[in-house]
């Protein structure tokens, strides 16, 4: 059996690293521990040869069946192992430990011991866990608020999106993972703006406004965007990423695009009865003239019937271009068109 050298500044190493260190000698299934492996567990450094059934026998219970399994398997395979389990120490308390060995092999290559190292992790897998529970918090907020939400790297590759963000490109969270800008934006100069503002964002390491940005959906439905990209660094990176906040402002496009519409269609309308105003106010005029200049002179003399045949003539003229003029009043402020005046009308003798 190899048994370990232990000096006091390899104890002193292993109590700052939080890792211990074990022999075993497979012949007799006796395995000697160091002083921090014996700490670990709750002996005293002195107690330190243990069996493979007292190391089992301080296993988390629900961890059992996995650990058998993993050692079963390098048994067989005499290679190296590296595995995560919980125990419960002799202090009763439940502590997270990670244990690597590896097989000692004679020089006829058949294994003689195992050598390992043991290490506490709880603090490290409580730490992991508060950062995967404040993710998870981020994740119920991101999805709460009514905006897409998202954060991508310089390359284009997706951190996270939120539910509006998945919806926009019709996937699901588990699709986003490992995927770039470039799998979910096909349009070539959509992707292209995209990637400006971006590189704007990078280059300068200052948030960017980005007003209005045209883009199809999912369902090949075009709408629009106001976004505030932000930069900033991931937890536990150096390299930097870029915060995403978009707005539809789809609907407020379509109301501002009408209003635009309605403004157009009622200054060409007002141009077009301004214009007619001034047509009329000749149109009628002459008409009119005619027909006050035939009553004065009707008012002047006693008319013959020749003459009284060439003014109703005269009336009757002036009165169609005068009703002309009406119908095309009519048709240009909406309203049902009048029939035309005949040209013989049965008022006026003939």
């Amino acid at each position: 059996m190899i048994s370990p050298v232990i000096t006091a500044d390899h104890k002193r190493i292993e109590r700052i690293a939080g890792v211990g260190s074990w022999t075993m000698d497979l012949a007799t299934g006796q395995a000697e521990w160091s002083a921090q492996a014996c700490r670990i567990y709750g002996f005293d450094e002195n107690n330190n040869k243990h069996t493979y059934q007292e190391w089992e026998s301080f296993v988390h219970p629900n961890d059992v069946a996995q650990v058998r399994e993993i050692l079963c398997l390098a048994d067989m395979q005499k290679n190296s192992c590296s595995f995560q389990h919980r125990i419960i120490n002799r202090r009763l308390e439940v502590r997270d430990i990670n244990t690597s060995f590896e097989y000692v092999k004679d020089e006829t290559d058949c294994a003689t011991c195992l050598v390992g190292v043991v290490q506490d992790i709880t603090d490290l897998v409580k730490i992991k866990s508060n950062f995967s529970r404040s993710e998870e918090n981020m994740q119920l907020v991101f999805n709460l608020i009514p905006l897409s939400v998202y954060a991508r790297r310089r390359n284009g590759d997706y951190l996270f999106g939120n539910h509006v963000f998945l919806a926009h490109y019709g996937i699901t969270a588990e699709q986003l993972k490992g995927k770039n800008l470039a799998d979910f934006v096909t349009v070539p100069e959509e992707l292209a703006e995209l990637r400006r503002q971006d590189a704007m964002v990078f280059d300068s390491g200052k948030k960017l406004m980005v007003t209005e940005f045209k883009q199809k959906n999912a369902l090949g439905k075009v709408t629009y965007w106001r976004i505030l990209k932000i930069p900033f660094t991931p937890v536990g990176e150096s390299e930097m990423a870029m915060l995403g906040i978009a707005e539809d402002i789809t609907l407020e496009k379509e109301r501002v695009d009408k209003i635009v519409a309605y403004s157009s269609a009622i200054k060409e309308r007002n141009k077009q009865l301004e214009d007619f105003s001034f047509k009329v106010s000749h149109e009628l005029r002459g008409p009119l003239t005619i027909i006050l200049g035939i009553a004065h002179v009707a008012n002047l003399i006693t008319p013959s019937s020749d003459q009284l045949s060439f003014f109703l003539d005269g009336v009757k003229s002036s009165v169609i271009e005068m009703d002309k003029v009406v119908r095309e009043l009519n048709e240009l402020i909406g309203e049902r068109p009048s029939p035309a005046m005949p040209d013989e009308m049965s008022i006026l003798p003939a």
